[in-house]
């Protein structure tokens, strides 16, 4: 076996879990912010985690307000999310830069993308700094799915976004 760093280990264990979290902006518009450090913590309550960078804008969102979305994006956004990737919401309207159209969840301010397989409205419940990340966990308010859609999972260490394949 070889020795590996952290991005040649997550090539390893690919697909990764692909998250598209919905954060709402201080203009009130919503933020998009693709992350793989996503998982299930709890089911009684239903409660989930990601973590994103200490200085991500994403996270400063979602401590500010309290509210998230996390949404599994269906197959057409995979342009999109890879391009999300790449720019900060702090001076980016990525919707519409992106061109992806967004729908109302009922109950809730955030927009997400038309084209989500799951979305999971949450509140934020505590955080704990992780290293260089911070650990948002939150209370999961209401699952919405889709079953006929193909949601994207993180591939080849998160260089590529695309749907996962059983076999």
């Amino acid at each position: 076996m070889n020795e590996l760093n952290i991005m040649e280990a997550a090539a390893f264990t690919s697909p990764n879990p692909l998250a598209l979290i919905c954060s709402q902006n201080e203009d009130g518009t919503t933020n998009l912010a693709p992350i793989c450090f996503v998982s299930y913590l709890s089911f009684d309550p239903p409660m989930v985690g990601f973590s994103a960078g200490k200085q991500s804008h994403t996270g400063r969102r979602v401590r500010e307000t309290g509210k998230v979305i996390l949404t599994v994006p269906g197959e057409s956004l995979a342009g999109a999310v890879m391009a999300c990737g790449s720019s900060t919401g702090a001076s980016v309207h990525k919707a519409a830069e992106y061109h992806v159209e967004m729908k109302a969840v009922e109950g809730s301010d955030i927009l997400i993308p038309a084209d989500t397989k799951l979305a999971m409205v949450a509140a934020l419940e505590q955080t704990v700094e992780t290293g260089d990340h911070i650990l948002h966990i939150c209370r999961v308010e209401k699952f919405l799915g889709d079953a006929g859609k193909k949601g994207l999972f993180a591939w080849n260490g998160f260089g590529k976004a695309a749907p996962a394949a059983e076999g």
